[in-house]
């Protein structure tokens, strides 16, 4: 299977839905009932973070074209409590419309039901709830499809052979998880000649992970690959992996394309990222709060997984991926 049509094509169809919906959603008015700038606030689940200062340029960028401010509302750490925190405060500023990428796909209900309450909408991206209730959509990476593209890409590297590890950072999240599912439903079904190791909680530092690789490697010594499912854990694994003078010889493949995992990718010390489209995905939460400003209502998907795109170093240059690379700043 050739990595670049992958990407192409993925990237082609998720770049043609937020064309379509842009279209359908952008009537020819703004909302007839306030001359002031809408406000969009966006609350990433941590920032400054490439992957979330990449969603909000994506969304400031389409709210120019309506004529929005999209407000970067900073959140200081990457956990529920912190994230709440910044949202109850944030509902002073009582924002015409809400985007948050939620943390927790429960803890983070209440703190969104505030918004729905003082009457303010809310859309999801880049992260789901599982009460919808009341949402006016959700937006997210297809993390399952995501997780498949790694096992894909290591049953054909590995030649249907081998053994490999997986690291997350800890527990109980949907959507770190639904790649995890994603990459392990894959191996088994289509790679029963790879061992796939039970799955290693690293945390959410690089340190903390490098550590958790390296004792892994030090248990299972014939590990051939390692998937991290986040940035952290793809970076951990790169210092383990060279720490012990094996560079080259256990691949490394991780979701996401941070500055760093990029870098990394064209040294050569990572083999493949699994690449979501944060900037798309934002963007299209503007058109559906556009169209819900405007009361074309009817043409907004309640739910919409955005496939993830395969990198590697042979189409890294390529018009049609480079602009799907994060970059840090907002």
């Amino acid at each position: 299977m050739n990595t670049s049509r992958i990407g192409l094509a993925a990237c082609a169809a998720a770049l043609a839905l937020a064309t379509a919906c842009s279209a359908s959603a952008a009537p020819k008015t703004a909302p007839a009932e306030t001359s002031r700038t809408v406000v969009i606030d966006y609350v990433p689940g941590v920032s400054p973070f490439p992957y979330f200062d990449t969603a909000y340029r994506g969304a400031a960028e389409q709210g120019k074209k309506y004529g929005y401010q999209v407000k970067y509302v900073p959140v200081s750490a990457y956990d529920a409590t912190t994230q709440n925190t910044v949202l109850n405060a944030e509902l002073a500023s009582h924002p015409d419309f809400l985007l948050v990428s939620p943390v927790d796909d429960v803890s983070l209900r209440p703190a969104v039901q505030r918004y729905i309450d003082a009457g303010i909408p809310v859309i999801t991206v880049g992260g789901t709830l599982k009460d919808t209730t009341g949402l006016v959509a959700q937006i997210a990476t297809d993390n399952y499809q995501g997780g498949k593209l790694v096992a894909e890409h290591f049953g054909r590297q590995l030649g249907g052979k081998g053994t490999v590890a997986v690291l997350n950072i800890a527990p109980g999240s949907s959507t770190v998880d639904d790649r995890v599912k994603g990459f392990n439903d894959t191996m088994r079904a289509n790679f029963p000649g790879i061992t796939v190791l039970k799955e290693q909680y690293g945390g959410a530092t690089v340190p903390s992970n490098q550590q958790a690789v390296r004792g892994l490697l030090l248990a299972h010594p014939e590990t051939n690959a390692v998937f991290g499912a986040t940035e952290v854990n793809g970076e951990g694994a790169i210092a383990a992996v060279a720490a012990v003078g094996k560079t080259g010889q256990i691949q490394v493949a991780a979701f996401d394309a941070s500055p760093e995992e990029v870098k990394q990718l064209r040294a050569g010390k990572i083999s493949f990222l699994s690449v979501s489209q944060p900037g798309n995905q934002a963007a299209l939460a503007v058109d559906f709060a556009h169209a819900y400003l405007t009361g074309d209502k009817a043409s907004i998907k309640p739910s919409t997984l955005v496939p993830n795109v395969g990198v590697t170093k042979d189409n890294i240059d390529d018009p049609a991926i480079t602009p799907l690379l994060y970059t840090s700043g907002s």
